[in-house]
Formats: structure tokens, C-alpha cells, sequence
């Protein structure tokens, strides 16, 4: 565990955004984040925000008077048991795991190839692309309730998640946090890995085409719409589209398709800028702020809920 006072978050968030915390607590073991959590205790914080690798976080530019539990990796922490279970820490880059299962020749989550975040954040916003989502793969998490005056470790097994798009019973309930997960994957031959391995490059070379990397930004802005009734309120003002939602985009409808035929590909407020390569994606041009990121977001918003009676969700984590 190590402790850094005044810290300016704007160096650890990948949107270069953020203004000074009180107090930045790196946790690189479960032991760490239970430390930090007794630090805190001790201490009398009474404001607590929970960060992994930083890339889906928008934070204000304003001084934060509290703590922030920055739950990271330390090197490979990462196990295999069974033969095809993987038990990893929850600050563990996705990344990382999937090399690891790789090495053991386990497939199943070569999808998330690219994916720029830790598996706790992986399983508390059940992380997804191009079809696949944490919870086809998902078993078991250790986590840690903070809501009693001592903190309480827990086992959370997979019916008890809540899963749904983008969405857990962790990121619905602020107390939980992520220690360790466990993730059932198929052992398969050295043919079928080298075709998993495939998928892997391909989605990494997909993002690298796709995205706007060369810029700081958090990904996707806004969730996919997934649900039916919005998905039926779309089609009725754009019908021309089904065949997309069927064939192209696994039953959902791309944010990032609505914000460019919504005329808002390109606008820009002060350094902040929705990119023209991915619609979806809010960049930092460079000295960006949180206000110039929310005029944009609010913007989309107020477009959208204009033209189609309801407002699209954020992906991104606000925090107010």
C-alpha cells in the first residue's frame, strides 16, 4: 500500500482530467485495499471513491476532501486452478489475463482484446465487445462490504450478480468492492487457441483503426441502447435500421451510428470534442475540463431525448 497526499488525479485518469485528492491510496493486493480501508477508518475519511486503471472515469476538476483507493496490479497475480478456472486480483489488467490464459490454453475471453481496464471494473460494469460480455465467463468474486462499521469480506457467486448490459449488483450497490475474481474458460486444443489468439489481434487492430487513440479520452461515452422498449422508439422514428440492429450490432443499437445521423459528429466545446473517427468517443483535444466534457455529454442528451422521447445512458463513470 502506498499513500500520496494532494495528489493530482488528471496523472492517473486516462481522460487527463481531474483535479487534487486529499488522499490517493494505491492498492496492488487484496491485503492493500483492506489496509487502505482500515487507513481510512482510522482516520476518519468520510469520502471514499474506488478507481482501477483510471479509463472510464470522469472526474471534477475541483479538490477532492476525501480518499481515493487506486486498485492496481503489482505484476502478474493471476492463478489457474481446476485446470480451467483463473483466479486473478481484481486490479489485474484485463490484458493480462487473457495472455494468461493463453499460455494455459483457455479460451473465452478473447474478445476483450484491447479492452484498456482492470477485472474488477470488468465484472462491476460487465465489461463487453463485439458479442461478448464478463458474464458468459464470470463464476465467483471475493469482494468487500463497507457499509457495516468493520468492513466484511464476501463470496458473490454468479446468480447472485445481478448482471445485466453494462451493468452488476457492484455497480449498483457503492459499498461492494472487488477483490479477487474467479473466471470459468474452455481448455482448448493449440489450434483452437491460435484461432482465440486471432480474435485477439484482430480486436486490438479493430480498435487501433477505429478509435481515437492518438487522443485521451475514457471510450465509449454512452451505452449502446440494448433495451427493447428504446430499441422500438429508435426504429420508430428511424426504421431504415433493423436490418443493422439484426445483422450488425448483436441486437443493440450504436450510440456511436445515433450521435453522427443526430448532426453532432465533430462539436466541440472549449478542448473537449465528440471524435469524427468514433462518434461514441469524447476526446480531450488537450487541457480539456469536466465542465467542456459535460456541455457535451448534456448536449447529446438534450438532442437525443428531442428526437426520440427518452435519454441514452452514460457508460462512463461521473463523478459529482
Amino acid at each position: 500500500m502506498k499513500i500520496h497526499k494532494n495528489f493530482p488525479l488528471s496523472e492517473v485518469l486516462w481522460y487527463k482530467i481531474g483535479g487534487k485528492a486529499k488522499i490517493l491510496i494505491d492498492a496492488q493486493s487484496k491485503q492493500d485495499i483492506l489496509d487502505a480501508l482500515n487507513y481510512i477508518l482510522k482516520n476518519d475519511i468520510k469520502k471514499i471513491c474506488i478507481i482501477g486503471a483510471g479509463s472510464n472515469i470522469l472526474f471534477p476538476d475541483t479538490y477532492f476532501d476525501g480518499a481515493v483507493i487506486r486498485i492496481i496490479n503489482c505484476g502478474q497475480n493471476i492463478k489457474l486452478i481446476n485446470g480451467h478456472i483463473v483466479e486473478a486480483y481484481a486490479g489485474e489488467m484485463l490484458d493480462n489475463i487473457i495472455g494468461f490464459c493463453f499460455q494455459n490454453n483457455l479460451a473465452g475471453i478473447e474478445w476483450a482484446g484491447g479492452l484498456p481496464g482492470t477485472i474488477g471494473a470488468a465484472v462491476r460494469g460487465n465489461a463487453g465487445a463485439f458479442g461478448g460480455e464478463i458474464k458468459y465467463v464470470f463464476e465467483s468474486a471475493e469482494v468487500v462490504d463497507i457499509s457495516k462499521s468493520k468492513p466484511e469480506v464476501l463470496q458473490i457467486e454468479k446468480n447472485a450478480m445481478n448482471f445485466s448490459y453494462r451493468n452488476s449488483i457492484i455497480k449498483q450497490n457503492r459499498n461492494l468492492i472487488v477483490l479477487s475474481v474467479r473466471l470459468t474458460l474452455i481448455k482448448v486444443k493449440n489450434s483452437e487457441i491460435e484461432k482465440a489468439r486471432n480474435v485477439y489481434f484482430s480486436n486490438i487492430n479493430y480498435r487501433k483503426e477505429k478509435h481515437p487513440l492518438e487522443y485521451a479520452s475514457c471510450g465509449s461515452v454512452f451505452k449502446n441502447i440494448a433495451q427493447e422498449q428504446g430499441v422500438q422508439r429508435i426504429l420508430f422514428v428511424w426504421p431504415d435500421i433493423k436490418n443493422q440492429i439484426e445483422q450488425k450490432w448483436h441486437g443493440k443499437i450504436a450510440m456511436g451510428y445515433v450521435i453522427n445521423r443526430l448532426g453532432l459528429s465533430g462539436r466541440r466545446f472549449g478542448q473537449a470534442q465528440i471524435s469524427e473517427k468514433h462518434n461514441n468517443f469524447i476526446v480531450n483535444l488537450g487541457g480539456a475540463k469536466y465542465s467542456d466534457v459535460m456541455e457535451i455529454i448534456n448536449t447529446v442528451k438534450k438532442k437525443f431525448s428531442d428526437t426520440f422521447g427518452f435519454s441514452p445512458e452514460t457508460e462512463i463513470e461521473i463523478i459529482n
